[in-house]
């Protein structure tokens, strides 16, 4: 009887390997030409109501400000009884920069969750199969001889579902008039995170490459 056997296994013929995080600028506007904040104290907000979320991203973009030269602080750390996420009234904005400058703060980073988007994706995968050759006569004996196997490639196409998060990151200079304070905006894409580390990390150093810029 003829063997089939699987000597390839499976392999995913897409780029966007699902489990894994992939962060990418989608829209970028700039105030001023040359953001000038590497030597400013900068600090840094994660706004959301989720508290280990907003520690794990405030703590990555701060390290990797550092090891950038920029000089950050956390928050969390300068400010721990805040709430990130608390809507500030406009009678109370210059009191709250006020308070900022008062902490040595000249720049705000603050990032939030603006949308989130599902998507479906093909995902196709290719599995090779080894068929072993019929033994046969050859001069009236069983014999291989003279004859190998079968190689050929099987497809198979599946729907994978994923997630995209809309993040938008506001840069703010104090220490410049009223009207010109905000100096960036920055609009990021996530998609399908699965792993909370990885895609602060990558979330952390695609931010901090924009603003090298």
């Amino acid at each position: 009887m003829r063997n089939v056997i699987t000597v390839f296994g499976i392999s995913i013929l897409i780029t966007l390997l699902f489990g894994c995080s992939s962060v990418k600028v989608t829209d970028s506007w700039r105030g001023i030409k040359t953001l000038g904040i590497k030597d400013k104290n900068v600090l840094v907000v994660s706004k959301t109501q989720d508290r280990s979320l907003q520690i794990r991203f405030e703590n990555d973009l701060v390290k990797e400000l550092h090891e950038n030269g920029f000089n950050a602080i956390e928050n969390h750390i300068r400010f721990p009884f805040s709430d990130p996420t608390e809507k500030v009234e406009k009678d109370k904005i210059k009191e709250v920069i006020t308070q900022l400058c008062n902490h040595n703060i000249d720049v705000v980073i603050a990032s939030h969750l603006v949308d989130s988007k599902k998507y479906t994706t093909l995902v196709t995968s290719e599995e090779t199969i080894y068929l072993e050759p019929f033994p046969y006569r050859y001069r009236g004996y069983r014999s291989f001889y003279g004859y190998s196997g079968l190689y050929y490639t099987r497809y198979h196409t599946s729907k994978q579902e994923g997630v995209t998060y809309v993040l938008e990151t506001l840069v703010y200079d104090l220490t410049l008039p009223d009207e010109k304070q905000l100096i960036y905006v920055i609009t990021s894409e996530v998609a399908n995170p699965s792993n909370l580390s990885v895609t602060s990390e990558d979330f952390s150093k695609s931010l901090v490459k924009n603003l090298l810029q």
